[in-house]
């Protein structure tokens, strides 16, 4: 496969945050992913600071013919986010947040990790449902469903979810949102894989302060053996 690649030529100019390939200086460091069970050995990485560089890097994937696969967070448990001989599209530059405290909504670029989110919205007072691990990516998490702390009240991270920016597999950028694409909505907020590459994130907020209260319970260790014998 790197013969491959080495047979293409690579605008190198496209990627604002650079082409990594086998036997250069930080090829280990940007091919690792959180879960070190998985230690696989991509093609060629290209790392993608906005859009641009994103349709560029799918236009590459379809040209060279390489399987993709895409890091964000580079958090993905089952090692999605990398694979042997292959082109790896790294999101994880792309660290922008924007929250719009008038109308609740925060704005977040996908290599973005829900630590960096939370930082943003609770300068602010507000939050977005997420998980549980600072480091895990938004990314994964949302496309995933979303499961964490707030869920039980603010319900899952896509129930939050107003829309989506992405590239289709075709190098076209377009917006997905319960009004506009909304098949392609249904697909990212938890239908599977392969429908695109998300750059960006629409979210509601919810109120949130800094202080949570929170604990473990516990009961007397006689009240339970009486419980028990009523069984």
């Amino acid at each position: 496969m790197t013969a491959v690649v080495d047979a293409i030529q690579i605008d190198e100019a496209a990627f604002r945050r650079g082409v990594v390939r086998p036997g250069d200086p930080d090829y280990d460091l940007h091919r690792k992913i959180w879960n070190g069970s998985f230690d696989k050995h991509p093609a060629v990485i290209v790392r993608c600071a906005g859009v641009s560089d994103v349709i560029a890097a799918v236009k590459l994937g379809r040209a060279s013919g390489l399987p993709v696969a895409v890091r964000s967070g580079g958090h993905s448990f089952p090692g999605l986010s990398v694979a042997d001989d292959a082109l790896m599209i790294d999101l994880s530059p792309m660290k922008g947040v924007r929250v719009d405290p008038e109308t609740s909504t925060a704005r977040v670029q996908a290599g973005v990790l829900l630590g960096e989110l939370d930082k943003e919205t609770q300068a602010f007072g507000l939050a977005v449902p997420s998980g549980i691990v600072t480091h895990t990516g938004v990314a994964g998490l949302t496309l995933g469903g979303g499961i964490g702390w707030l869920m039980r009240r603010h319900g899952l991270s896509i129930d939050q979810l107003v829309s989506v920016d992405l590239v289709t597999a075709d190098g076209e950028f377009g917006n997905a949102s319960a009004d506009e694409n909304a098949d392609l909505f249904w697909g990212v907020r938890g239908g599977g894989g392969n429908v695109g590459i998300v750059t960006e994130f629409e979210f509601r907020c919810v109120p949130l302060g800094t202080q949570v209260l929170a604990g473990p319970v516990f009961w007397p260790l006689v009240l339970s053996v009486e419980v028990l014998r009523l069984f």
